[in-house]
């Protein structure tokens, strides 16, 4: 499984990280190939995560960078 949303906490210590989606928060574990990008994210970082759901637990295998969305572009009007 994967998800896109906003980092809200992370220890990279602890490997772990919370995740906001437009639909719900993730608390995630990072496996030991998951740790990779764990110290470089911050919380408000834009992040996808691939993760596998065992038990009720979320271990993620990798976290990638992903831009903002922008806010859409104003409508152009032709005034011919």
């Amino acid at each position: 499984m994967s998800a896109t949303g906003a980092v809200t906490a992370v220890d990279a210590k602890a490997g772990t990280l919370s995740v906001k989606t437009k639909d719900r928060d993730l608390d995630l574990t990072a496996t030991s190939k998951g740790k990779v990008l764990w110290g470089k994210v911050k919380v408000g970082d834009m992040v996808k995560v691939s993760y596998t759901e065992k038990d009720g637990k979320m271990s993620a295998s990798s976290i990638t960078m992903v831009k903002a969305p922008s806010k859409a572009p104003a409508e152009k009007t032709d005034t011919k």
